[in-house]
């Protein structure tokens, strides 16, 4: 599928979930958490028809998202299907994950052959953690990560930064990776949801994290390239490879090739933009009717988003756990 920008669209995030087990305060209000009712909830069935019609129109890659998708109650299922979709035009199927089911589940992604997983890991200081999650523990975490290893599995790890709480752990989390051969990247926090905090307040550009790693380890930029939004640089002192994704301060639109379908049939064509189109509506048609108005709605995906870190800015009609998004939040109840 080709957008009118000539954008190439192959990479679909799909979330399974809008619910987590963690409920991350950057993301969303305690009070608010907008959590779609279960009966909307896409069905196994659904999910299974969406992205079969997503890959018969060219989507190549599918990353497995929520809210927490492996809190799923038939997530088993739904990986055996997507997993045997290899075959027919899908080249790849990853997982992003907080990570606290990993240790439940690495055996069982591996032996369908997934093999690269992304965490959300914003602190290995363990009472920063709790807090940060409301609640949540670190331990619970790092024993998925180190049995996720153990399977051979491609970890890599995803770290919003957050300015005045994990800006000096940023060294600390280089060498932990470095150690563990865990690939890495490093995000700023982006307005999506309207939070109790501050956005202006949050935000770390990712020149302060690349600074921070040039004067500690030595880094440099490098050719090194995925599907994904992020820049890559390679340290001099430890040779581990870093990336960097910067939405606000230099964005990535001009080479973005996903779209994102949330838990409840919602197609986004944008993370930065409200439009929209109800999956669910569109099933009814015949293939070709359906895939006509799907080629239109990529067709016309934005051309950018407009985020800014002055809180005047932000996607008030939805949180990250929705649109599966960098982060995970919500509550475990699916």
């Amino acid at each position: 599928m080709i957008d009118k920008f000539g954008r190439k669209v192959n990479y679909l995030r799909l979330s399974v979930t809008d619910r987590c087990d963690l409920r991350c305060s950057y993301c969303m209000p305690k009070k608010n958490s907008k959590l779609y009712p279960k009966s909307e909830i896409l069905s196994l069935d659904a999910l299974k028809r969406i992205t079969k019609v997503l890959i018969n129109l060219g989507i190549k890659k599918i990353r497995v998202t929520g809210g927490e998708p492996l809190i799923r109650k038939d997530i088993n299922q739904f990986l055996d299907f997507i997993s045997s979709l290899k075959c027919q035009g899908l080249e790849e199927v990853l997982i992003t994950t907080n990570g606290t089911q990993l240790k439940r589940y690495a055996k069982k992604i591996s032996d369908l052959g997934i093999k690269k997983i992304n965490v959300s890991l914003d602190s290995l200081n363990s009472k920063k953690f709790k807090f940060l999650t409301n609640g949540g523990n670190l331990t619970d975490v790092l024993d998925g990560i180190y049995e996720a290893k153990k399977y051979k599995l491609d970890l890599k790890i995803n770290t919003v930064l957050l300015k005045d709480f994990n800006e000096n752990e940023i060294l600390k989390m280089v060498k932990w990776c470095a150690d563990y051969n865990f690939k890495q990247t490093f995000i700023e926090v982006m307005p999506v949801g309207k939070v109790d905090l501050q956005r202006s307040n949050q935000f770390l550009p990712v020149s302060s994290a690349k600074e921070k790693i040039k004067k500690a380890f030595g880094l440099y930029p490098i050719c090194f390239k995925t599907n994904g939004p992020s820049r890559y640089y390679q340290t001099e002192k430890l040779n581990n490879i870093i990336g960097f994704i910067s939405p606000l301060t230099n964005n990535f639109c001009s080479t973005c090739n996903r779209i994102r379908v949330t838990s409840n049939g919602i197609l986004y064509p944008c993370l930065g933009d409200n439009g929209s189109t109800n999956l669910i509506d569109l099933l009814k048609f015949d293939d070709n009717k359906l895939y006509q108005k799907i080629r239109h709605v990529i067709f016309n995906k934005p051309e950018k988003h407009f985020f800014t870190a002055d809180d005047k800015t932000y996607i008030n009609n939805r949180y990250m756990n929705t649109t599966g998004g960098w982060w995970n939040l919500g509550k475990l109840d699916s």
